[in-house]
């Protein structure tokens, strides 16, 4: 698989801070996820095992925020 592109890169890096910040909005939130599931399939394919924790984190305070929206 292909790597993130480098505007995939500081696009998550702004939404994940927005994540932590709170303030992220629910289409963002959705953009975060395609990019941290992609992100999550290359770290899978690489065996890269501290990455794919980070990407589950990241992944599961999503899952929180989408919870708490319904």
């Amino acid at each position: 698989m292909t790597r993130l592109t480098e505007e995939e890169i500081q696009r998550r890096r702004y939404l994940t801070k927005k994540l932590q910040e709170g303030t992220i909005t629910y289409e963002e939130a959705i953009e975060l996820n395609h990019i941290l599931e992609k992100e999550k399939k290359i770290a899978e394919e690489e065996r890269d095992t501290l990455a794919l924790i980070a990407i589950l984190l990241l992944i599961g305070m999503l899952a929180a925020y989408f919870n708490s929206k319904k």
